[in-house]
């Protein structure tokens, strides 16, 4: 049975998804659809997974993805996708996810992270987004979703699911680099929160 739950969230999702009303506000130096743009460390809030592997598939990005069970089946619906998936989180293998993902920018890829996941604190930024920017020299973009018409589970993220057609607003950043003082890591957690925050 387990093994049919990713499948029937991508189906659902993807039937769903085809309903959704999508604006996408983004500055001309990012191109989100673009499997072939420079790489850049994606940031989104978790309760925004759903919509966004939805809407940027098949773009040849990787999500960095907790090992628990819940991320073993969004990893599941992200690769029917077409999503690469790293396994890891700052609880359960970070070293070794810290090490693909920095494998996957310097090979070409753009990687996109939950930078409150994989528990919270809700919307949130931790530094694991930062540290990987910082890492890798790949910017930073935050990509913020507004839903109007929307079904929010009862889980520490208040996980979003549109509603059959759905208004959906996604406004996409500028690239944030790595900024020059003491500890860019902070500065630039500071600023991904603040490209989230609605």
């Amino acid at each position: 049975m387990e093994k049919l739950i990713p499948v029937l969230i991508w189906f659902i999702a993807s039937i769903l998804g085809k309903t959704w009303r999508v604006k996408v506000v983004s500055p001309p130096s990012v191109d989100v659809f673009n499997a072939k743009a420079a790489p850049k460390v994606y940031c989104f809030w978790h309760s925004a997974l759903l919509v966004i592997c939805y809407l940027f598939r098949n773009t040849g990005k990787t999500a960095l993805i907790s090992r628990s069970r819940d991320g073993r089946i969004a990893a599941e619906v992200a690769r029917r996708w077409g999503y690469g998936a790293v396994l890891g989180s700052s609880a359960r293998g970070g070293a070794s996810a810290l090490r693909e993902s920095l494998r996957v920018i310097r090979g070409g890829g753009s990687l996109g992270i939950t930078p409150d996941g994989p528990k919270g604190p809700r919307e949130t930024a931790k530094p694991g987004a930062a540290q990987i920017a910082i890492f890798s020299k790949a910017p930073a973009v935050t990509i913020r979703v507004d839903v109007k018409g929307v079904w929010r589970l009862k889980s520490w993220d208040r996980f979003m699911i549109p509603k059959p057609f759905a208004k959906i607003t996604v406004v996409v950043s500028e690239p944030i680099g790595p900024p020059d003082n003491d500890d860019p890591v902070a500065a630039m957690t500071k600023s991904i929160q603040e490209g989230l925050t609605l």
